[in-house]
Order: structure tokens, then sequence, then C-alpha cells
């Protein structure tokens, strides 16, 4: 009699083991669920300055294209220091070649994915506004590859014989607000104090 009153405590036990076990889906579920999501103003934080780096980026390629026509077409504007350009960049940023056209959309749609993966989480105002930026130049330039095939590029910067790669607004925009962004991170942003809760315990 004890030893059948001992294995049924083992199954009472075992069943509830089994019962306490979560599948995949739903532990992912419930971790969603318990997440802090960004609020509108962080939305609103975000668009502005996305919208207006995408506007700024096609509306100056459009009149570019307008006034230079052919590719190489150039206007000095500080000499030798700044000239406008006609280029169309079909490798990647800094005309840095390593892959097939359609891989160059596909990294770009995955880094605008992750900058949005970002904004779902609260952030501070410096960075969400940064990420706006990053977010409209990398559309101004995805855009454009999937609609002619290649970026139109049009500031070029340097001396003489030296300069700099061909780059427009939204390759500013990225690069700029990346570097903020990593100054921000690594020396002006403080770590979260533990709560007094998790102290003394």
């Amino acid at each position: 009699m004890k030893k059948s009153g001992y294995k049924g405590s083992t199954k009472k036990n075992k069943s509830k083991k089994g019962s306490g076990k979560k599948g995949l889906f739903t532990s992912i579920l419930d971790r969603i669920s318990g997440m802090t999501w960004a609020k509108p103003r962080q939305w609103l934080l975000a668009l502005i300055p996305a919208a207006c780096v995408f506007t700024a980026d096609q509306v100056s390629k459009a009149i570019l294209v307008a006034k230079l026509k052919y590719v190489g077409a150039q206007v000095w504007v500080i000499e030798p220091l700044l000239k406008l350009t006609y280029a169309r960049n079909e490798a990647g940023l800094f005309s840095l070649v390593y892959g097939p056209p359609w891989l160059y959309i596909v990294l770009m749609s995955v880094a605008m994915v992750l900058v949005i993966v970002f904004l779902l989480r609260p952030q501070k105002t410096l960075i969400a506004v940064l990420l706006g930026f990053i977010l409209g130049g990398g559309i101004g330039n995805l855009f454009d590859r999937i609609r002619v095939g290649y970026v139109v590029d049009w500031i070029s910067m340097g001396l003489k014989n030296w300069r700099w790669a061909t780059y427009n607004i939204a390759d500013a925009s990225i690069v700029v607000s990346v570097i903020a962004v990593l100054i921000f991170e690594f020396f002006f942003s403080k770590p979260k104090k533990k709560e007094a809760g998790e102290e003394k315990s």
C-alpha cells in the first residue's frame, strides 16, 4: 500500500511539472506582452526628421538631374573644395562594391527593419531623433535602388586630385547620425541605476 501511494504522488508531481511547461510560441508571446513599448510621441520625434530627410533627398536629386542632365556633368561651388556633380552609384555606401545589386537592397532593408525595431522600444529623445534621420536617409536611398536600380549622388568634396566619395543628403544623414548615436552611447549615456529592491536582494 505504501508503494502504490508513493507512485501516485510521483505521478501527480510529474503531471504538475508537465502542466507548467510552456511552448516556445507561448513563451515568446508572454515575453512580448511584458515589454514596454514606445509611446506615440517617440514615433513623432522620429518620423518628422525621417520625412524631412526623405523629402529633401528626393527633391535635391530631382533638381540636380534636371539641371545637369547627364552623368559626369559638374558645377563648381567653392573651387577646389566643393562641386556638384551628377553620379550614379550602383554600388554600396561610399561606392564600395561588395556584391550584386540585389544585395544592397536586402542589406538596406534589413538595416531599416533594425532601426524600426529600436524605435519600438522607449529611447531617449536625442536617440529617437537620430534614428529618424537614419531611417529617412535609408528609405531615400532604398527608394532610388528599387525605382531606378542605382542611387543618385551629387555632392563632391576634396582637394585637387584627392576627393571624398560622391554622396547625397541621405548618405550624409545616415553617416552623421550613426556617428552621433555611437558618440552619445559610448561617452554620454549613463548606465541605468538598479532598483532599490534589486540592490537589497
